[in-house]
């Protein structure tokens, strides 16, 4: 039990380190708060699916292979860039159709990511609890624990973000917030790139 508690104090801290998904959505928030719980949503689904691949031992021939990273990452990347050029583009109306498609980017941000699968395989083993379970059901019982915790905190910057951006009375739709928007996407793209 001491080792699931230390991996989940570790996990809180690593989640709320600045770091490409924390600033993905509080890009996301600055507009609306339901685009940026979208995208929270969005990305803890992509972190379903980078357990599963841990899970059940996919992993390690994608860590093997890389060239399936060296692709991630360069297809990420692109991903990024094509949404700050989106940002610059876009109505200044938020239809309901674009809103419903930012669960879809995070998921998009979270699987186009190497770095998440890449960081689970080094993370995950480290906390392994138990001799009597199987390896396999630990892993899904740490990435369902990392999920609830990392949905939490996105749950809580985006809302904070917005909450924010309201008291200050920041226009989300100003252009100056249209560049930053669009820097970040690029800064995260270089990120994923490095």
């Amino acid at each position: 039990m001491d080792q699931i508690l230390l991996f989940f104090i570790t996990s809180l801290a690593l989640t709320m380190m600045p770091g490409p998904d924390i600033l993905f959505v509080i890009n996301q928030s600055l507009e609306d708060k339901e685009s940026g719980l979208l995208v929270a949503f969005g990305l803890c689904s992509g972190l379903i699916v980078h357990t599963l691949v841990l899970a059940f031992g996919l992993s390690a021939i994608i860590e093997q292979n890389d060239n399936v990273i060296v692709f991630f990452k360069y297809f990420g990347s692109v991903y990024l860039f094509y949404l700050a050029s989106l940002e610059f583009k876009k109505d200044r109306v938020t239809s309901k159709r674009q809103r419903e498609n930012f669960y879809l980017r995070g998921v998009y941000m979270n699987l186009i990511n190497p770095k998440v699968l890449i960081f689970f395989l080094a993370y995950f083993p480290n906390f392994l609890f138990s001799d009597t379970i199987s390896t396999s059901y630990q892993f899904i019982i740490l990435g369902t624990i990392f999920i609830l915790q990392a949905l939490i905190i996105f749950s809580i910057v985006s809302l904070a973000s917005n909450r924010l951006t309201s008291i200050l009375n920041v226009d989300a739709r100003s252009k100056k917030i249209v560049y930053l928007k669009s820097f970040i996407f690029v800064l995260i793209g270089l990120t994923i790139l490095l």
